[in-house]
């Protein structure tokens, strides 16, 4: 009954969408023109060539923020030009006061400068589905990005340049950096907009609404380009790496290695829409490291994903939540039980903590008529651990197989920015290993002001397990999940509803991430927000939700929660957030017991939390919060405190430290496993994580950064407890296992980067890591730290060249010899 009242709920508001008032944000766009030229300017940040004389520029900007709708501070004049190759940009900022234009340095593609911005975004298809955005600041850091994919890189020139008149920026854009279609005349939908850092405010050639979710829509059009052909995008990089690293091992002479290697990534255009990329050899050996944590949950710690090529045009593949990237070269699957596998008198020489991945390649894009393409393919071989015995004989033991991960997407746009999915996940594995095959799809409907949405969604999985000997059959667990939802996305007054369920055999960890399943959810909310200034507030939301997760199988509610959350930013730009909860019933926990059909009774709570984040524009700024617990059953305490300190020394350098404090008292959670016992134990947990990020920009292509975080958990065991059938505890005085902690976890990512051409870069890394864990609770935070450092530590040390070789450029320089 409640999934029909759901349903019926949706289908009540979704009326809307066929009987919307509001006017089509496309029926009355702004339009310009580009001027084709024969000689393409020099790309120097000066307006000296004479074709930027000739062209009329454009200058009818409006204030989108601080305040919506008014006349900008300053004048800005835009002039676009065009050639067989390129699009070329020339911005004029005005400024009566150019020793105040603020001009951070910064890593390419570092957002959040404290610095003044130029932008041009092109939607190439106008389709409002997807566009191209190219960002410079008044400091020369070049940003990209692209809607469908937040990870795009392109190679593209730009200058800039600091003036009596203010500031200027001018951009060579290659249609190489581009998709479009071959069609002529082009209509590109485009939007320009100028950031005046000091200010806070940022002005649009043509004005979005605050309150909108997808602002392409509002975009205006650029027209003019005519008899272009899309280019051969063809580039590759190759890379040379010299490593060595040292580990303080138990096998004596065996603690130094060194190697030397290569590959290449390669980029091909197939077509205007779809490109192919390619990892030969890869290696992720510079990556940043993971911030380890000691994990006490039931659930599986996520980490994010630092490779490039899986962090590059992925979006496409997250359609449908089956996909998640690290489980391409994870940590193999008996990389834990090795050491049962030893015969008597061998011990473990090797056993690496990722599977080897010899390749992968993705192919993606959108073509003219709406559909998307994706498709990724990733190969890794055998991973096999060491063993050696008393007289030097070796063996291998097999920890993971030979393995083929693919993907396959297919997304269909549809009218109003709506849109269809399907995509599958299939990973194929040898050694009598188990296989995996997941499919999900998915439908989103918007009405013709993209004001009322509807999301309809679904997925299946399969996991295929050998039996143990040949003769017995494979067992084949099937499982799906659903979603539905209705949803008010813009405006002052928003709402959702949504339904969502799993059951209790979906399964998509082979290739994605089921954190847990086993639920029906169900959730609805309400918000209003306001995007005006008023009284000391710049803006304001305000949001209340209600949620109601129960059990799949037993229907017993998993969680029953109301909550209250808000963010705003004052006028003098100090940004506050909070939020307050409340479970109003006890709930049925089927996680924790760590054992089916078993279930522990959470109490009622109430929690809470309040931040703050302080000017960026200010040479100090201070980032914090605090967050409270309390159920009052147990007594059960949590205080999390954070503060974050910020300091810009100069447009070189900044650095940042973090200090996070947790308490955790009194919390009662899975211990262990007695006979048929489930062993809960009370326990108190105290965690500090400290780290310090800081870089020095010699210039925007030359840097020097450090990343160090030293994470130190300790937990005290108090009283031990039988989980009884009815979700209660029971003291178990007779239980006297020791299961306190201390596990520290520190690491070190210093990086030297020289980009000494475009796309090509000298990369020299030093690497530290320690990770240690004892039963020993004895002492302090700081006898402990002193400690962590006489632990086996492992170093390492890396350069790695990098070279951008795109055929474009190459044939440019042909065609100018």
């Amino acid at each position: 009954m409640r999934t029909l009242f759901l349903f019926s709920l949706a289908l009540f508001f979704s009326f809307q969408l066929f009987a919307d008032k509001n006017p089509d944000p496309r029926s009355n766009r702004k339009s310009t023109q580009a001027t084709r030229i024969n000689t393409a300017p020099k790309i120097n940040g000066t307006d000296d060539d004479a074709i930027w004389a000739t062209l009329t520029p454009i200058s009818d900007f409006k204030q989108y923020l601080p305040v919506y709708d008014v006349s900008p501070s300053f004048r800005t004049e835009v002039k676009i030009a065009y050639d067989d190759y390129a699009i070329y940009v020339f911005a004029k900022m005005y400024d009566p006061n150019p020793d105040s234009i603020l001009g951070q340095l910064g890593l390419r593609d570092e957002e959040h400068l404290n610095a003044d911005m130029f932008c041009i975004e092109f939607d190439t298809y106008n389709n409002q589905l997807d566009a191209f955005s190219f960002t410079v600041t008044a400091s020369g850091v070049q940003i990209d990005s692209r809607e469908s994919d937040g990870t795009y890189d392109a190679v593209w020139d730009s200058e800039t340049r600091i003036t009596h008149e203010g500031w200027f920026a001018e951009i060579k854009i290659p249609y190489s950096a581009l998709r479009f279609a071959r069609t002529n005349p082009q209509l590109w939908g485009m939007e320009i907009t100028r950031s005046i850092r000091r200010y806070r405010e940022t002005n649009q050639w043509s004005l979005e609404l605050p309150e909108t979710k997808n602002d392409l829509p509002y975009w205006g059009t650029l027209e003019g380009i005519d008899n272009i052909a899309p280019p051969v995008r063809l580039s590759a990089t190759p890379y040379v790496l010299l490593q060595a690293e040292h580990f303080q091992d138990e096998v004596p002479g065996k603690d130094i290695s060194t190697s030397v290697g290569g590959g290449m990534d390669l980029k091909y255009g197939i077509n205007e829409s779809f490109t192919l990329d390619m990892s030969l050899l890869p290696d992720f050996s510079q990556v940043q490291s993971d911030n380890k944590v000691k994990n006490l949950t039931a659930f599986e710690t996520v980490f994010e994903e630092q490779r490039p090529f899986f962090k590059e045009a992925v979006d496409l593949f997250m359609k449908g939540d089956i996909f998640y990237s690290r489980r391409i070269g994870k940590t193999p699957a008996l990389f834990y039980s090795v050491e049962d596998s030893l015969n008597e008198g061998e011990y473990v020489t090797k056993n690496p903590v990722q599977q080897r991945l010899i390749n992968a390649t993705k192919v993606s894009g959108r073509n003219k008529k709406g559909l998307a393409i994706g498709f990724l393919n990733a190969v890794t071989a055998n991973t096999y651990a060491i063993a050696e015995d008393e007289e030097g004989n070796t063996r291998k033991i097999l920890t993971d197989p030979l393995s083929n991960y693919n993907q396959l997407v297919f997304d269909q746009a549809l009218k109003n920015n709506s849109d269809f999915y399907i995509t599958n996940t299939n990973v194929i594995r040898n050694s009598n290993f188990r296989d995996a095959n997941v499919t999900a799809s998915g439908l989103t409907l918007n009405n013709k002001s993209n004001t009322y949405r509807i999301n309809v969604a679904g997925g299946m999985s399969q996991v295929f397990t050998p039996g143990l000997t040949p003769d017995d059959k494979t067992i084949n667990t099937k499982g799906f999940k659903y979603d539905v939802s209705a949803l008010k996305t813009n405006g002052n007054f928003q709402w959702a509803i949504s339904r969502s369920a799993m059951d209790d055999s979906f399964n998509a960890n082979d290739m994605g991430l089921t954190i847990y399943n086993n639920y029906n959810n169900n959730s609805a909310s309400v918000s209003y927000n306001i995007y005006k200034p008023f009284w000391i507030l710049r803006d304001m939301t305000n949001t209340i939700q209600v949620t109601n997760q129960n059990n799949f199988t037993t229907h017993k509610p998993q969680t029953a929660k109301v909550r209250y959350n808000t963010f705003l930013t004052t006028s003098n730009y100090l940004s506050i957030w909070g939020d307050a909860s409340y479970s109003f019933t006890e709930t049925y926990d089927y996680y924790e017991p760590r054992q089916t059909g078993m279930f522990y009774l959470k109490p009622k709570a109430i929690s809470g939390s309040l931040g703050y984040s302080s000017d960026y524009r200010k040479a100090f700024a201070l980032d914090g919060s605090l967050s409270i617990y309390y159920a009052d059953r147990d007594d059960s305490r949590n205080y999390i405190f954070v503060i974050a300190p910020i300091l810009r020394v100069n447009n070189h350098f900044t650095f940042n430290i973090t200090f996070r404090h947790e308490n955790i008292l009194n919390n009662y959670g899975f211990a262990s496993k007695q006979d048929d016992n489930v062993i809960f134990g009370k326990r108190d947990i105290h965690t500090f994580v400290n780290s310090v990020s800081g870089k020095y920009l010699f210039k925007n292509n030359l840097s020097l950064s450090l990343v160090a975080r030293h994470y130190y958990s300790q937990g005290e065991y108090d009283s031990f407890y039988t989980l009884l059938e009815n979700g209660n505890l029971e003291p178990n005085q007779e239980y006297n296992e020791n299961h306190d902690f201390i596990f520290n976890s520190f690491n070190v990512d210093m990086v030297f980067t020289w980009i000494f051409a475009p796309g090509s870069s000298l990369n020299l890394v030093w690497k530290n890591e320690i990770t240690s864990e004892k039963e020993n609770v004895a002492g302090n935070y700081f006898s402990n730290f002193d400690a962590t450092f006489k632990e086996p530590q492992m170093n390492n040390i890396s350069l790695k060249v990098l070279y951008y070789i795109d055929y474009q450029r190459l044939a440019g320089r042909r065609n100018n010899k």
